[in-house]
């Protein structure tokens, strides 16, 4: 090899020998700066995620600009955060709601009590003082029943008992267990059973949601009014509906009704009691079978339920 020939060898080594260290540096930093703008968004969900706290359940997940796995990711943990903060808010309502109801009858009872030792009274006002505490007892212990089958059944669909029942008779046993209030009243019931229906289904359930529509019924019924009840088959649903001709339910508040302690405006009707949990128990409960549930009602003219049962249920 020529001299020159080894000279320009000699300087392209020294070249690359400078060079190279400089070429994988600068390779090293353009790959971390990219490396760095793709972890970005799993940084700012961990960031985000560390601020959230049973105290701040506001706080969200900011969505990538690319709409990737990382976008589907924030997304999805965003919603999860929706509804962990919705099951929070409604279980604090509940709470309170629930705290409010059973310390008003204890209220009453406790107040009946203290003016009953205020002073000697004869036997029959003993008598109606106690007759009273013992109904508020009994509307107290109706209440707790009712909050227990509530969280019984908030998102328990394993305990659903699948069996064939036969839904004329469990109307009819229901009629009959309401048999003393409806005489009181003088209600005439009709009923229309277009067949014999028997479904595959829970029987305590049903069983459940019909005797809580007939109670409704029956309590808000006027007297001598007439409640109808009728079963009836299309191609697709069984439907079961119940029409009373009672004091109704007014148009701002058919949208609530089926929420935990929400009564309707009963101010001129103070007789009628109630802890507003039927319907909710209700809902919950079709919800759980599967059950469409429809209401109609006019204020002072009546109001009427309708069940559908979808065809799968069907014996």
């Amino acid at each position: 090899m020529s001299l020159e020939d080894f000279e320009i060898v000699l300087i392209l080594k020294n070249i690359l020998l400078i060079t190279f260290p400089l070429i994988l540096i600068l390779l090293f930093l353009i790959a971390r700066f990219f490396a760095g703008r793709s972890i970005l968004p799993v940084r700012t969900i961990i960031e985000t995620s560390s601020k959230i706290t049973k105290d701040n359940l506001q706080t969200r997940i900011p969505l990538p600009e690319n709409k990737d796995e990382l976008f589907v990711l924030s997304e999805n943990i965003n919603n999860l955060l929706n509804r962990v903060e919705n099951a929070i808010e409604r279980e604090k309502q509940f709470t309170s709601d629930a705290s409010h109801e059973l310390r008003t009858p204890l209220a009453v009872i406790k107040g009946t009590m203290e003016v009953l030792i205020r002073k000697p009274r004869n036997q029959q006002e003993y008598e109606e003082k106690i007759a009273f505490c013992i109904s508020e007892v009994d509307r107290l212990n109706h209440m707790v029943d009712q909050l227990l089958l509530l969280a019984r059944f908030e998102n328990q669909k394993q305990n659903i008992k699948k069996e064939t029942i036969f839904l004329n008779a469990i109307i009819l046993d229901n009629l009959t267990r309401f048999s003393n209030k409806i005489d009181e009243k003088k209600i005439k019931v009709i009923t229309h059973f277009e067949n014999d229906f028997y479904l595959v289904s829970d029987n305590y359930l049903i069983s459940i949601i019909i005797s809580n529509l007939i109670s409704n019924a029956v309590k808000y019924s006027n007297y001598q009014s007439e409640i109808s009840i009728s079963l009836t088959n299309t191609s697709n649903e069984v439907l079961f509906s119940i029409t009373d001709n009672g004091i109704g339910i007014s148009a701002t508040d058919i949208d609530k009704i089926f929420n935990s302690f929400y009564r309707s405006d009963v101010s001129n009707h103070s007789e009628i009691k109630g802890t507003g949990l039927g319907l909710s128990i209700v809902k919950r409960l079709c919800d759980l079978l599967k059950i469409k549930i429809h209401l109609e009602s006019e204020l002072d003219k009546g109001t009427n339920f309708i069940l559908s049962f979808p065809l799968d249920n069907l014996k």
